[in-house]
């Protein structure tokens, strides 16, 4: 493939979406078309799905976790949705050019000879940006005291991703990369509570020869209750897991463990005061030019508002 062929291809489905959307913005609901965004300073995305045979998105209305989980599982297994998803991870972004334009301003954050302020802060996303293809199930999670919100829902499918930049210790590397997974996750907005979660198994090719292939596993709960102790660790608090291995041998080649925990501010809101700590242990990930010189440990921090 041709060196930023697939930044091409990426403002082609810009360009694409864009005509999508000025096509069908005075669409009815019933057209199968639907346009969603979301921002956050490490995953922000805009995605355009298409409703395969326009029938209303199957609910569920249920406040017991576990139940949500088992129903999404026991969901039509034929896919019913097709979602283009453009995706921007812009701290991770913002972590490069900071390093690539203020040299000394990035070293000055340094805390002694082996934490970095800034990367500690931008670590644990190895693209700056993505584009996915989704193809699956949804259903839309509601409760019968609030409206219907759009991105109360819940997915199970496949995802092929794809992009041409890696990020390692901050630095851009040119790599086109894809990526094919089998995922189930699920988003809820409620008045008091807000919940996620996804499963993800899939593999990851690079073009770059000192990149390694991987297959992997990831699990992560994102939980909030303003409602609830504050110092609860089952409903104010995150946790994500991801463990890779080389394709070939089954190695470990990388590990990543993040705990974040919320603090509410308000019963009246859902406003709170985020922050986690994590551990990225990257092992025989990289080899020629890119490699470390042993294996390496990684700090990260998450710090940020929620409202």
């Amino acid at each position: 493939m041709m060196k930023y062929s697939i930044r091409k291809f990426i403002l082609l489905i810009c360009l694409f979406l864009s005509v999508i959307s000025i096509a069908f913005a005075n669409e009815d609901k019933n057209s199968g078309i639907t346009f969603e965004f979301e921002t956050d300073p490490y995953y922000s995305n805009v995605s355009w799905y298409l409703n395969f045979d326009k029938k209303k998105i199957p609910t569920i209305e249920d406040n017991n976790e576990e139940n949500l989980y088992k129903k999404l599982l026991t969901s039509s297994a034929l896919p019913q949705y097709m979602l283009i998803e453009l995706s921007l991870n812009p701290l991770p972004a913002l972590g490069t050019y900071i390093k690539r334009q203020h040299q000394s301003f990035y070293n000055d954050t340094s805390l002694g000879k082996d934490v970095n302020l800034i990367q500690a802060l931008t670590e644990g996303f190895e693209e700056p940006y993505a584009v996915s293809i989704f193809f699956g199930s949804v259903v839309q999670y509601t409760k019968n005291t609030e409206a219907i919100k759009s991105k109360n829902k819940g997915y199970m499918g496949y995802l092929l991703s794809f992009g041409d930049q890696h990020i390692q210790n901050n630095t851009l590397i040119n790599d086109n990369w894809y990526e094919f997974e089998w995922k189930i996750k699920g988003d809820l907005d409620f008045e008091n509570k807000v919940l996620s979660w996804s499963l993800r198994v899939g593999g990851k090719n690079h073009q770059h020869e000192e990149i390694q292939d991987i297959i992997y596993f990831s699990i992560r709960r994102n939980h909030f209750n303003n409602i609830k102790d504050n110092w609860s660790w089952i409903n104010n608090s995150d946790f994500e897991y991801t463990i890779e291995l080389n394709n070939e041998t089954g190695d470990i080649v990388q590990q990543k463990v993040l705990v974040t925990k919320k603090w509410g501010l308000s019963t009246a809101n859902k406003q709170a005061l985020n922050f986690g700590l994590g551990l990225i242990q990257k092992k025989n990930k990289y080899s020629g030019s890119l490699a470390l010189e042993q294996e390496e440990y990684r700090l990260i921090i998450r710090s940020n508002f929620q409202f």
